[in-house]
């Protein structure tokens, strides 16, 4: 797996129930987390974004289905909120860990400002994927958690 270390965190968003998170090199290649695993973003021992929070309407009584159709979400309010921080600020890769049963965490700092980005594999099928990590270029090799699950 190539280091993200360095690497400015651009965006959260999501494609349909799967987590995308997007690292941007200096020279504007784009790396991509996909995650259909839990993902939690963290501000020390606060959550700010977890990808359960897909299944709660933005708005207290609506309709979760509808809002998850509509990308109006707590996840989406969220995705967006974030973005538009990483946007005015330079949230870079300091560290990028894999840990055991495919644990990705991979920190982030703007200053004295940190956070950071939790991938949490929470399935036992080998050929289950739970996350993929690529450079958004065609053709690009894409590092595949388990790795069974990227193969026939």
């Amino acid at each position: 797996m190539e280091s993200l270390a360095g690497m400015r965190l651009v965006e959260i968003r999501r494609i349909v129930d799967m987590v995308v998170v997007v690292f941007r090199r200096d020279d504007g290649v784009e790396y991509a987390i996909h995650a259909s695993c839990p993902v939690r973003v963290m501000h020390g021992d606060v959550i700010l974004i977890g990808s359960y929070d897909m299944h709660h309407a933005k708005v207290r009584g609506a309709d979760s289905n509808e809002a998850f159709e509509n990308f109006t979400t707590m996840y989406d309010v969220r995705a967006k909120s974030l973005t538009s921080s990483f946007a005015e600020g330079d949230f870079r890769v300091t560290s990028a860990d894999l840990g055991p049963g495919g644990l990705l965490v991979a920190e982030e700092a703007d200053g004295s400002d940190s956070i950071r980005v939790e991938v949490i594999p929470m399935s036992s099928g080998p050929k289950v994927e739970s996350w993929r990590l690529f450079a958004v270029e065609e053709g690009a090799e894409h590092f595949v958690y388990p790795e069974a699950a990227g193969r026939d």
